[in-house]
C-alpha cells in the first residue's frame, strides 16, 4: 500500500498545479510544459532507458498523449472539483476493457459499483433532477473531455500492465513521458514556427512546472511500482482517494463550491471499492 499512498498524495497536488498551469495558456502549450517537466524529473534515471523500451513506449505514449491533452483541456475549462472525480471513472471503463482483453468476469458486484459511481457523477454538476444534473455534465466541454480522457487512460493502464512486466519501471516511465513530450512539443511548435512561446511560458510558470512535473511523474511511477504488488484493476481504483484530496484543495486554493461535490466524490470512491474489493 505504500506506493498507492504516495500516488494518492502526489495526484492530489498534481491537479492543483495542472489547473494553475492552464490559466491564460492554450491546452497544448500547458500540456507540453506539464509533461515536459515531468520528463525532466526522470532524467536522473536516463541510464535505465534503452531502444527496446522506447519502441514499446510508442504504444502507451501515443495513447496517453491523447488522454493527457484532453486532461489539460478539461482542467482549463472546468473546476478541479469536477475534473478530479471524473479523472477516476476509468475504473468503470477498466471493467469492460479487462473483460475484453484480460478475460476478467463482469459480475453483479462490478455492475452495482459502476451504477453507484455513475450516480455519484450527478452530484458534480448538481441540479434539482438527476436528468438535469447529467445534462449539465454533458454541456461542460471540460467534463466531456475528461470522460474521454478517462477512457483512454483505462486503455493505457491495461497496456502498462502488459508491458511493465518485461522492462525496468524507471526506464519505461521515462520512455513513455519522452514520447508524450515529443508529441506535445511537435504539435505546439507547428503554429508558432519557433520556441519563443515555450520559453515565455516556462519563465512565467517555472515554479509550478517543477512542482507539477514532480507530482505527475512520480505519481505515475508509483502506480507502476504498485503493479508489482496488486492487480491493475485494484491499483487504479484505490488511487481514486486522491480525488477527495484534490477536491478539498480546490476549495483552499480556488474557493470552488465543493459541498455537494464532496458527497459525489465519496459515492464515486465507494463505487470503486464495491467493484474491486
Amino acid at each position: 500500500m505504500m506506493w498507492i499512498t504516495i500516488r494518492i498524495i502526489l495526484l492530489g497536488f498534481e491537479r492543483i498545479f495542472g489547473k494553475i498551469l492552464t490559466k491564460n495558456s492554450s491546452p497544448i502549450i500547458s500540456a507540453w510544459g506539464f509533461f515536459g517537466f515531468s520528463t525532466l524529473m526522470f532524467l536522473p534515471f536516463l541510464n535505465y532507458l534503452n531502444f527496446d523500451i522506447i519502441k514499446v513506449s510508442l504504444i502507451s505514449g501515443t495513447i496517453y498523449s491523447f488522454s493527457f491533452f484532453l486532461y489539460m483541456y478539461a482542467l482549463s475549462n472546468e473546476d478541479v472539483s469536477v475534473i478530479a472525480p471524473l479523472y477516476n471513472i476509468n475504473a468503470i471503463f477498466l471493467i469492460f476493457i479487462s473483460f475484453l482483453f484480460l478475460s476478467e468476469k463482469i459480475t453483479i458486484q462490478k455492475i452495482a459499483g459502476s451504477i453507484l459511481m455513475i450516480y455519484g457523477v450527478s452530484y458534480l454538476k448538481k441540479e434539482k433532477s438527476i436528468s438535469s444534473s447529467y445534462k449539465n455534465i454533458l454541456k461542460s466541454k471540460g467534463a466531456v473531455a475528461m470522460i474521454i480522457s478517462s477512457l483512454l487512460m483505462a486503455i493505457g493502464r491495461v497496456v502498462d500492465g502488459f508491458l511493465t512486466t518485461s522492462f525496468n519501471k524507471l526506464g519505461y516511465s521515462l520512455g513513455v513521458y519522452l514520447i508524450i513530450t515529443i508529441y506535445f512539443f511537435t504539435v505546439s511548435l507547428l503554429p508558432h514556427k519557433n520556441v519563443k512561446v515555450h520559453i515565455d511560458y516556462t519563465r512565467k510558470n517555472i515554479i509550478y512546472l517543477l512542482l507539477g512535473g514532480f507530482c505527475n511523474a512520480y505519481a505515475y511511477f508509483a502506480l507502476l511500482m504498485a503493479f508489482k504488488y496488486m492487480d491493475v484493476s485494484i491499483a487504479e481504483p484505490v488511487s481514486m482517494i486522491s480525488a477527495l484530496v484534490s477536491v478539498v484543495f480546490s476549495y483552499i486554493f480556488f474557493k470552488e463550491k465543493i459541498k455537494v461535490r464532496i458527497f459525489g466524490t465519496i459515492l464515486l470512491i465507494s463505487g470503486a471499492f464495491v467493484i474491486y474489493l
